[in-house]
């Protein structure tokens, strides 16, 4: 289910299962809040008179980083997580959960057992053939560690915040005047002709002199300051290294074969193509009528030969358009269900009719079909041997690393303690950064986050790492510091030439900006120095990228308010690392008869557009007039 749900994470078919999801992560990939009730020491966030604690916070978090390592499939790194501001984020999203929550109980707003009996049913992963299944809803929650009690009151908080969602939209209007405004923003182009001055093209007049470097160095000295420093002392014990020593016994894996019976099963599979083109909920009836003509001729095609991945690039409307319509191998309940009830029916290379579902119109091509079975244990035995050794030794791993320790309680020191008769060989590390590797093991951010918590002296309990299990002593520690200028000339010398080749850079393009606007051509001021004139092509406003150039606001904000009769800037854009002198070669402005020509969409598109932004403001007025109190250094 995952690797279908990433193949296809922009597709219409996985949107409808993202219902769990969407609770802006607090209740994570199918798992419910784990409400850890901790002493008041543990609050972390106040919201009126609502607490949320330590635990809860651990585990929204713990939630939002499991979801999104399955999604990508593999295990986000500490700058990764650093990155995306996981831990804030999750943190946010829990007051923005208690203030909506509050101010839905502040407005009566109710959902009553029969509306939520009614959404459940619904739901297309707890249905059989288009019909609510109730063994089906009680295996899909138990995979997720679910009760049903637990999921209906989600399901519920749900239903109520959507309600008080449709309650603060409900007044949102859109005039065509607005639209026209709105489109205009959206589909006005610019085609830009431009030099770049790149300093890397400088290095060699850039001039390097000694006197320069010291003078250099002296006026940028934080530049060179080290970071806090720690040295310590280590034993790793690796899983790895446990594995000679595991027994894995027959029964254990008649045992692990029994219990997984479902990891081994695969269902009947279709391997699936289609054409979509979207129509919005409760679209009139004109509208859906142009669709369905417009996906009639396009089936037409497909029935006189022409090849089904090129018609689905050049027409269908969903993400999966760039492949060719390729959904990749679907179960049944992956799917909505009149786009499955279709599907299961085809068999290798039939085309279906037209399939009209909540997303819009679809035509369906089966490539492959997969029955259902199931392996044997013979087949996979040797994968659950791994399996089960590869756990049997990180297992071993962590009780040695748990022996260590306490031997080392004990005597005091680390080094001569004896396991199973053996020596224990300690590791010394040097002085580490927060991001250096350690020797011998590589980068283990656990292991240096438990560091540079520890004083001089101090030894950790058992710390898990990426690769094994940790026990450490602080041998040395060392604050931020201005190193010697001998120690660090080389690091001087890099950035000294680069400010230099920058320095250069600006100054051959702020000399041909000034030609620019003195009325020079481009053509004419790029010739002595051999650079090319180059063009953008046409981009849009909204667009966030400038061809060629790359991602810059100021770019675009200048390049629009640039015209016929003033199309050069007064000044020089850096645009990664690189400088840009550029003038307006063209501009593309829609007619409006093209905006009236798809009024209908585009009105339905904007109202939504206008009815998010109208909830995001509304949400942060209401948390500006309420009462939320953080206790701890997220946001």
């Amino acid at each position: 289910m995952l690797s279908y749900m990433r193949r296809n994470a922009g597709s219409w078919l996985i949107k409808a299962m993202l219902v769990g999801v969407a609770l802006s992560f607090v209740i994570g990939f199918g798992i419910l809040p784990t409400l850890h009730e901790g002493d008041p020491g543990f609050v972390v966030a106040e919201v009126g008179d609502r607490r949320i604690t330590r635990g809860q916070w651990d585990a929204a978090y713990e939630n939002m980083l499991k979801f999104y390592q399955q999604m990508y499939n593999y295990p986000l790194t500490q700058e990764m997580v650093k990155q995306m501001r996981l831990r804030e984020t999750a943190l946010d999203n829990l007051i923005t959960r208690a203030l909506e929550q509050q101010e839905a109980a502040r407005l009566g707003l109710q959902v009553s057992d029969d509306e939520l009996q009614g959404r459940i049913r619904s739901l297309p992963y707890f249905q059989r053939n288009g019909v609510f299944d109730r063994d089906v809803y009680l295996r899909v929650l138990s995979r997720n560690q679910l009760t049903p009690d637990a999921f209906e009151n989600d399901q519920r908080e749900q239903m109520l915040l959507e309600r008080l969602h449709q309650f603060v939209r409900g007044a949102v209007k859109v005039s065509e005047l607005e639209l026209w405004q709105n489109y205009l923003l959206e589909q006005e182009k610019v085609d830009l002709q431009f030099l770049v001055f790149d300093p890397t093209d400088y290095r060699d007049t850039a001039r390097v002199e000694e006197e320069s470097l010291r003078k250099f160095f002296k006026e940028n000295e934080e530049l060179f300051r080290t970071s806090e420093r720690v040295e310590i002392s280590y034993v790793r014990f690796s899983p790895e290294a446990y594995l000679p020593r595991v027994e894995v016994r027959p029964e254990d894996i008649e045992e692990y074969y029994e219990l997984h019976l479902d990891e081994f099963s695969h269902p009947e599979e279709v391997r699936l193509r289609h054409i979509l083109l979207k129509l919005e909920p409760g679209a009139k009836e004109d509208v859906f009528e142009e669709k369905r003509r417009a996906l009639q001729e396009i089936l037409e095609k497909v029935r006189k030969g022409e090849d089904f991945s090129a018609l689905a690039r050049a027409h269908s409307e969903d993400a999966t358009a760039i492949r060719g319509g390729d959904l990749g191998y679907v179960k049944r309940g992956e799917l909505v269900p009149e786009v499955e009830s279709a599907a299961f029916a085809l068999k290798p290379g039939e085309v279906s009719d037209i399939v009209s579902s909540p997303f819009g119109l679809h035509i369906l091509k089966a490539e492959d079909v997969r029955a259902a079975r199931q392996d044997t244990l013979d087949e996979v035995k040797e994968r659950i041997r791994e399996e089960i050794a590869r756990e049997k030794a990180r297992q071993l791993a962590r009780r040695k690393a748990e022996e260590f320790f306490w031997e080392v309680k004990k005597s005091g020191k680390m080094e001569g303690i004896l396991l199973d008769g053996e020596a224990v060989p300690v590791t010394s590390s040097g002085l580490l950064g927060p991001d250096d590797p350690l020797p011998n093991a590589g980068r283990e951010p656990a292991v240096l986050q438990a560091a540079f918590g520890l004083e001089k002296g101090e030894r950790s309990a058992v710390v898990k790492g990426e690769r094994g299990f940790y026990v450490l002593e602080v041998r040395e520690r060392r604050g931020p510091e201005i190193p010697a200028f001998e120690a660090v000339r080389e690091q001087v010398e890099v950035k000294y030439r680069d400010s230099a080749c920058r320095d250069l850079a600006k100054k051959a393009a702020e000399q041909a900006l000034e030609k620019l606007r003195g009325g020079a051509p481009l053509e004419k001021i790029a010739a002595p120095s051999g650079k090319a004139v180059q063009e953008t092509g046409f981009f849009s406003r909204l667009s966030g990228m400038v061809p060629r150039m790359g991602k810059s606001d100021e770019v675009v904000a200048t390049a629009f308010s640039l015209s016929e009769k003033d199309p050069v800037p007064d000044r020089v854009f850096e645009v990664n690392q690189k400088f840009y002198v550029f003038r307006l070669k063209d501009r593309m402005i829609p007619a409006r008869e093209e905006m009236l020509a798809k009024k209908e969409s585009l009105l339905e598109e904007y109202r939504k557009s206008k009815e998010a932004e109208v909830y995001r403001d509304w949400l942060s007025g209401l948390r500006e007039r309420s009462h939320v109190k953080v206790k701890v250094k997220a946001l």
